[in-house]
C-alpha cells in the first residue's frame, strides 16, 4: 500500500474502534461485520470532508513517531 492520507488513518481508526459497537449501541444485538464497520468509517470521513475539512483529511499522513525520551 502506498502512502496513507490523514483520512485513511482516521478511517482505519474508526473501523477498529467499532469492533465492540454492540456494547455501546443500544439495540445492536451483535457486533458489526468488517464491511459494516468500514462502511460507517467511510461515511464519517466523507461527511467530515464535506464540512470544509479543517482536518486536512486528504493530506498525506505523517509517520507515527515512537515515544520521545
Amino acid at each position: 500500500m502506498g502512502s496513507m492520507t490523514r483520512g485513511d488513518v482516521l478511517r482505519y481508526s474508526i473501523a477498529f474502534a467499532l469492533r465492540r459497537a454492540a456494547k455501546i449501541v443500544r439495540g445492536l444485538r451483535q457486533g458489526l461485520s468488517e464491511d459494516e464497520r468500514y462502511a460507517v468509517a467511510d461515511h464519517v470521513v466523507s461527511q467530515l470532508k464535506e464540512r470544509g475539512d479543517p482536518w486536512h483529511l486528504g493530506d498525506e499522513a505523517k509517520a507515527a513517531r515512537g515515544p520521545t525520551t
